[in-house]
């Protein structure tokens, strides 16, 4: 179980490696295209369109590792006057919530991918680039940000079942 979190664990901490590295180069590639067209009057036709896949890319990819880091808004007001066993129950309930939303998020993004694949999803540019490489991004996002809500769950479970306080 210990070797099965630390690799969802690694993987989602790459999600959000590669997530960084892409904002320089999103941010290159524009700089470039600038470049081009005011320039060299000869703009780069995919920029913005790669630029956007990009985007997609390191915002889906770096939900988990956000989510490792403790990085997700968290609206408290309620909860931060609970104390002791109230406040590990609301946690866990909310993780439990959470984990089901999640279920629901990662079956319409495999909808999404499938459906992409079964019609053949082309962007409406001239490149036509298969859209499934973007939606993919955010399939993988959200499958590893709902083994890493599972994997907290049955952390906060272990906490309240052995008498210890589970943090947020």
């Amino acid at each position: 179980m210990n070797r099965l979190v630390s690799v969802i664990e690694r993987i989602a901490y790459f999600g959000g490696y590669l997530s960084g590295w892409l904002v320089p180069l999103m941010m290159m590639l524009v700089v470039v295209d600038v470049f081009m067209r005011y320039v060299m009057h000869r703009p780069l036709m995919v920029s913005d369109e790669f630029s956007a896949y990009m985007l997609v890319a390191l915002s889906f990819l770096g939900l988990a590792y956000t989510w490792r880091e403790g990085g997700h808004v968290r609206i408290e007001v309620l909860v931060s006057h609970f104390r002791g066993k109230l406040y590990d129950w609301v946690r866990l309930i909310g993780l439990i919530l959470t984990f089901i939303f999640m279920i629901e998020l990662d079956r319409a993004a495999y909808k999404m991918i499938v459906y992409a694949l079964q019609i053949n999803l082309r962007s409406s540019t001239w490149l036509m680039f298969p859209l499934f490489w973007p939606q993919l991004t955010v399939f993988i996002g959200f499958i590893l940000l709902t083994l890493l809500v599972l994997i907290d769950i049955i952390r906060t479970g272990g906490k309240i079942r052995a008498g210890k306080k589970a943090e947020a």
